[in-house]
């Protein structure tokens, strides 16, 4: 990983080709914008943020803060964190980005192209 500075904000999130801007909202990954909504933006910048360490669900609700818009339940990390990988993985079904964790979480990965 490595951080962006910018003047008055917070710095970029880099990883490899994957950008993160949390003051603008936006990610991009080979200079292209990727749409997420506002609570995958979080899931994701929660992870980014934490790289490297497993997070559990729980440990992602605290972080995140809220319920996403429709969940019976606080966090359906299957879900979400699917539509964030559909958005930033070059293959969802093989992630490199965020890798599962059986039993325990989800840890987003350090070293990435």
């Amino acid at each position: 990983m490595s951080a962006g500075n910018r003047e008055g904000g917070r710095p970029l999130l880099r990883f490899g080709s994957l950008e993160i801007d949390r003051d603008s909202r936006s990610v991009r990954v080979d200079g292209q914008e990727r749409a997420l909504t506002g609570y995958q933006f979080a899931l994701l910048v929660a992870l980014a943020e934490n790289a490297g360490r497993v997070l559990s669900r729980e440990t992602l609700m605290d972080l995140v803060k809220g319920e996403p818009p429709g969940s019976l339940r606080p966090l359906d990390s299957t879900v979400h964190v699917s539509r964030v990988r559909a958005a930033i993985e070059n293959d969802p079904k093989k992630p490199r980005r965020i890798v599962t964790v059986r039993g325990a979480g989800y840890v987003f990965a350090k070293a990435q192209d």
